[in-house]
């Protein structure tokens, strides 16, 4: 009798440990501000999701490496879907020290939060296919990074007297404005602490809605720091780089005036 090799199909799934569920929670909840439900997909190097806004107007990408991560096994690339309200109601429990483990296969999505208690939480995993979106290949002709903190009070500065953020960049200084019924204005200059970097290839100034602008203030509790490129009536892409670790790039699309 001739022996039949069977062949077992590796089921796609993925296992992995985030040292920090508070920080884990403020990235879901930037992204609930865009979307209803988040596709999050684990290959062998990264953990990642995409999510960007029905009007098209917001991109949001979060990029975590294998790194980043406490524990990261991976047998199949795998993507896990989620209603993102529910999920972060669940998560948003997290405490400051907790570590977060998720557990993705082809069924369930499972949360568990690791603290003085355990917490678990069991989702359906739903199919969500991430958005098909482009290589954009923009090329920004200001690069700047300023303090977090900086980038959150002059947008709360410019939330008080209208909802258009404009970004200005001349000389060795970047300008954001409150534009509306009055106007704000931060000078954030060269050779102080709160500009870090500042390249300018030409002057360039752009205006952005400060509805959508305000998805992303969460981010500034656990990024020092931002990266902030535009041009002249092209899009505004923020970037946070995260202490473990990646980052989350945020961009958004400008404003006509």
């Amino acid at each position: 009798m001739i022996g039949r090799v069977v062949r077992c199909k590796i089921m796609a799934k993925a296992h992995v440990a985030y040292p920090d569920a508070k920080s884990f929670s403020t990235m879901i909840e930037s992204l609930a501000k865009i979307v209803d439900e988040i596709a999050i997909n684990v290959n062998s190097e990264r953990l990642a999701i995409r999510a960007i806004d029905p009007a098209q107007v917001a991109l949001i990408e979060v990029h975590l490496p294998s790194e980043a991560f406490l524990e990261f096994e991976v047998e199949e690339e795998v993507t896990g879907g989620v209603n993102i309200a529910n999920a972060l109601k669940l998560i948003k429990r997290s405490k400051k020290g907790d570590k977060l483990e998720i557990d993705i296969d082809e069924e369930y999505v499972i949360f568990k939060i690791m603290g003085a208690t355990l917490k678990r939480f069991k989702f359906r995993n739903l199919a969500v296919s991430p958005p098909e979106i482009p290589e954009l290949g923009l090329e920004f002709n200001v690069h700047a990074v300023i303090l977090s903190d900086v980038l959150k009070h002059a947008l709360k500065d410019a939330e008080t007297v209208g909802d258009t953020a404009e970004f200005d960049a001349r000389e060795d200084m970047l300008i954001i404005r409150g534009k509306g019924a009055s106007t704000t204005e931060t000078k954030i200059a060269g050779g102080t602490s709160a500009l870090i970097e500042l390249e300018i290839k030409e002057p360039s100034k752009s205006a952005y809605s400060i509805e959508y602008l305000k998805h992303i203030l969460a981010l500034t509790k656990i990024a020092d720091a931002v990266t902030v490129e535009f041009s002249s009536t092209m899009p505004l892409k923020l970037e946070f780089p995260l202490p473990a670790g990646g980052k989350v790039m945020y961009l958004l699309a400008p404003k006509t005036m």
